[in-house]
């Protein structure tokens, strides 16, 4: 068996394309298979590929335009039986000469990972770093409370231990814009995940990708919502997909007594949420997740339209939030 296959999917990219096969092959892990599979591309995308003289790079096309999920797939079934390890790559992005080194070496250190990710500068433009970015959570039981608010992985920052993959259905080809969460909410069951603290990516914000475009906004939020319907489940807490897009992404205006209702229902979603999930992290991520809370009932206040003086509303939170006392709830909903 081989040890690492790497894949990358490609859609009209070739702009970006040599910039990123580029920061592959120059990673000072060498021994690797680049697959590029190109989903019907009508730019230059298949003679730059053919340009390389490099014997691990292979070429894919698509007879038809099939989208990321089903190319993802494929590149999987090809694959996942082949080696050990299975990376991701996106065209517009790019990576440090040791990203490959350092998540290997973690995922042979660690036998029980079966997911490893980096932490990754998000920019307009390669080597045009920003001056503040965020990070992802790096252990398992974080990143599994962080999936109900955010995709906690760079996507095309993974490496899968490919067994792994074997432990649930791939990429559902039902979902087209946010097909990386929706996977690893349903392998958070299965395996145990990890980031790695080091910066060892460069992700390109490209507003007319695939779930950042105008055109398919609507779209990617309903299907973030199904996903979350699904995995609050796992917590075994019920919303529906029109619940989950009201607090997450609503904008109606709401009258203030249905607001008040909506907003106590949330406030025990996070009650039962802490005292049942919160409890095997360390002190400074139950402060983390408890703020993260706070400000996420601030965020659907916001977006009801609902007066922030209400005497009400301030009285439902006081009497409603056990996780907090009252100086950090002000501290921390002010904002």
């Amino acid at each position: 068996m081989k040890l690492l296959a790497v894949l990358l999917p490609t859609y009209n990219s070739a702009h970006y394309l040599r910039c990123s096969i580029d920061s592959l092959l120059q990673q000072s892990f060498e021994d690797f298979d680049l697959y590029v599979y190109d989903d019907c591309s009508t730019d230059d995308t298949g003679n730059l590929v053919d340009s390389y003289q490099d014997s691990r790079v292979n070429y894919r096309r698509n007879i038809e335009n099939l989208g990321i999920a089903k190319t993802l797939n494929k590149g999987f079934e090809e694959t996942h039986g082949s080696y050990k390890y299975i990376a991701r790559m996106d065209a517009d992005d790019w990576c440090y000469p040791e990203r490959f080194k350092k998540q290997l070496a973690f995922l042979e250190s660690n036998l029980d990972v079966g997911m490893c990710g980096t932490q990754g500068y998000w920019v307009n433009a390669i080597d045009e770093l920003p001056k503040v970015n965020w990070t992802y959570p790096l252990f398992h039981e974080d990143i599994r409370i962080n999936l109900l608010f955010a995709a906690s992985f760079g996507h095309s920052s993974v490496v899968f231990r490919s067994s792994s993959l074997s432990l649930t259905s791939p990429y559902d080809p039902d979902v087209s814009t946010c097909e990386d969460w929706d996977l690893w909410t349903r392998l958070v069951k299965e395996i145990t995940m990890a980031n790695l603290p080091e910066f060892l990516m460069q992700y390109r914000i490209d507003t007319e990708s695939n779930h950042r475009s105008e055109a398919h906004k609507e779209l990617h939020l309903t299907e973030r919502s199904k996903i979350l319907s699904n995995y609050w489940a796992q917590f075994g807490i019920t919303l529906t997909p029109t619940a989950v897009y009201d607090y997450y992404y609503g904008q109606r205006q709401l009258k203030t007594l249905i607001f008040i209702k909506d907003l106590k229902q949330l406030l025990l979603i996070f009650n039962t949420l802490d005292k049942n999930a919160l409890t095997t992290l360390d002190s400074e991520m139950r402060s983390y997740f408890r703020y993260k809370f706070l400000r996420f009932a601030l965020g659907f206040w916001k977006r009801s339209k609902v007066s922030r003086y209400s005497f009400r509303v301030w009285l439902t939170i006081f009497k409603n939030v056990y996780f907090a006392n009252p100086l950090t709830i002000i501290k921390s909903m002010m904002g």
